[in-house]
């Protein structure tokens, strides 16, 4: 593949957890920010085994319940270990690669596509967004649509599981777009490779409880970090 060619936005990361999973145990995706900073992010992490699996996602872990879509499930990670217990749960990601890779890792129901296209034979009890998988909604109102196309899949007493962050505190640095200051472009690479740029949403637990309540939604704060990090669960009114 050529060198520096833009491709669709996720596919170097599927690229770079494939890569891992193929051995190259020094895999890591690079995340260019607003600033023109470039971060690096180890394709380890989407390989976590139990142990490493952080309090806030194990926590999150424990409140599913029930049918479970676990959405941008990456390499699997949690869905196996909802599997191991006792989870009817089913993988959803955008990225063929990653869904290949969580097939041959074990996870027993996977799906590629996309969140708001995806229309299930059964409605869920639980839906989950870790690792701010909430964030491809990528703007409060793309939040809204994610939301009420939660509510067309879901149960009548159904949950959603996430996580996010008040970029306030964990990112006062940032330089925050006027619109909404959680709303933050990035271009994804993988060894020369980019992606097109996306923007991607961090919500902060007020906002999120606002706009909750404005869609039939109920936000619940479980647990809140002072790195500004939350985690919480709406309930369908």
């Amino acid at each position: 593949m050529a060198k520096n060619k833009l491709i669709p936005s996720w596919e170097p990361h599927g690229l770079a957890i494939q890569s891992y999973f193929n051995g190259n145990m020094d895999a890591q995706i690079g995340i260019l920010m607003d600033d023109g900073e470039t971060v690096f992010m180890p394709a380890s992490i989407y390989f976590r085994e139990k142990e490493e699996i952080p309090e806030l996602e194990q926590i999150a872990l424990n409140h599913c319940k029930g049918k479970t879509l676990d959405v941008g499930a990456g390499a699997g990670a949690h869905s196996l270990l909802l599997q191991e217990n006792g989870i009817d749960v089913t993988a959803l990601d955008i990225d063929p690669k990653g869904v290949e890779i969580m097939r041959s890792r074990g996870v027993k129901h996977t799906v590629c596509g996309d969140f708001l296209s995806y229309n299930p034979k059964e409605n869920f009890d639980s839906l989950l967004f870790l690792m701010n998988g909430i964030g491809i909604a990528e703007n409060l109102n793309g939040l809204k649509s994610f939301l009420n196309h939660a509510k067309e899949i879901c149960n009548q007493k159904a949950q959603i599981i996430l996580d996010s962050s008040d970029l306030r505190i964990s990112n006062p640095d940032l330089d925050f777009k006027e619109s909404y200051f959680g709303e933050v472009d990035y271009q994804l690479s993988f060894e020369g490779v980019v992606g097109e740029k996306y923007t991607w949403l961090y919500i902060d637990f007020d906002t999120l409880s606002d706009i909750a309540d404005e869609l039939a939604w109920k936000a619940e704060l479980i647990l809140e970090n002072e790195d500004g990090s939350y985690l919480a669960k709406l309930s369908l009114i």
